[in-house]
């Protein structure tokens, strides 16, 4: 949430609010999507699939489109790198390093097939804590060695190098002044270029080939996000033909085709789903923003569960005993950890009155 000052005065038009849309209700349902996603991997069992895409994968694509939507506008409207990336930071890493902590420390320990002497001697402990530093580690000594997914503590840490990437990439595509529009527009059609020919294509790029396939597979829908934020206005979407759209789509054949028509349609349809009025799903984040917190934790508590409970071939078990204990620990991470933080954000300086007017043009939506 920012604000816009005009002397000593904040204009009530210019408060970013999301009380007013239903983005923390959409990326909540995401979150959750993933979560479930996950119940089948982690128990052994086919991943539901739509539009070509496993519904994982889907519901991390709208957490992309979003936050590249509200995280451009945050930086056009206070253009300063030091204060951006400060704010981008504090909504990355306290979720992130206390989550690691947990997993490393507490879980580990816990439920590890080694003696507490070997578990905290061994090489691998301190290898995961390098996911603090965005460098995803999947495994932990002795943990989950035995699951039907073994072995790995935390499979959903993987995008937020890439996310945060792309905190760092839109601002030098957008900069500031004339251009912007063309900038993005001719960014975001790079990029999804360059995905289509990697993920599709599937050049030999040497061992880490995969990981840049995977990479290439989200971030597209960052600048797409982004590219709806700076080139359209507002009045363009329009929930009715989203949902017209998105019926229409699997008619196109998966494969390339299939994936163009989804940078079209699917930023269009979350957009115009979390900017439509009546809000009526405004009441989501009454509480607090949890769906941070859903997704870094959802993944652990499956893998606990399963570990325990050997819900292997049981999906639908494994996801309806993760949703409340998930939402309990994203409800105190938000409590406790995220919101102290989020509210340590720098505030932009104050701006002459033209410059604060000017702003006010910009539609609500940041984080």
């Amino acid at each position: 949430m920012q604000f816009f000052p005009i002397g000593n005065k904040v204009p009530r038009q210019s408060r970013v609010s999301h009380s007013k849309d239903n983005f923390d209700a959409i990326r909540l349902f995401a979150a959750l999507v993933v979560v479930y996603g996950h119940a089948f991997a982690l128990t052994g069992t086919a991943v539901p699939t739509i539009f070509g895409n496993n519904v994982s994968t889907i519901a991390v694509k709208v957490f992309f489109i979003i936050s590249g939507y509200l995280v451009i506008e945050s930086w056009r409207r206070d253009p300063s790198v030091s204060r951006y990336l400060s704010r981008r930071s504090l909504r990355i890493f306290p979720g992130l390093v206390v989550c690691t902590l947990l997993s490393a420390f507490l879980l580990g320990p816990l439920v590890t097939s080694l003696s507490l002497g070997e578990y905290f001697t061994s090489p691998l402990l301190p290898h995961y804590l390098l996911n603090i530093l965005l460098r995803p580690q999947a495994f932990l000594p002795g943990v989950f060695e035995h699951n039907i997914f073994p072995k790995t503590v935390n499979g959903s840490l993987w995008t937020l190098p890439i996310e945060f990437g792309m905190y760092i990439v839109s601002p030098l595509l957008v900069l500031w002044g004339r251009g912007e529009k063309t900038r993005i527009i001719l960014g975001a059609i790079g990029l999804c270029g360059l995905s289509l020919y990697v993920v599709f294509a599937k050049p030999d790029l040497g061992t880490h080939g995969q990981t840049i396939s995977d990479a290439l597979e989200v971030a597209p829908y960052f600048l797409l996000g982004a590219f709806w934020r700076i080139a359209a206005p507002q009045t363009i979407f329009n929930a009715q033909l989203a949902l017209l759209l998105l019926f229409l789509l699997p008619l196109i054949p998966e494969g390339p085709l299939s994936e163009i028509g989804l940078y079209l349609v699917l930023p269009y349809a979350i957009l115009s789903a979390s900017l439509c009025q009546p809000a009526l799903l405004r009441s989501a984040g009454r509480f607090g923003d949890f769906s941070y917190g859903v997704y870094i934790y959802g993944f652990p508590i499956q893998q606990t569960l399963s570990f325990y409970l050997h819900t292997q071939g049981q999906p639908f078990l494994n996801f309806g005993l993760s949703v409340v204990p998930t939402l309990v620990l994203a409800a105190l991470s938000w409590r406790f950890v995220e919101k102290p933080f989020l509210s340590l954000k720098p505030r932009r300086q104050q701006t002459s009155v033209k410059s604060a007017v000017s702003s006010e043009s910009a539609a609500a939506g940041s984080v």
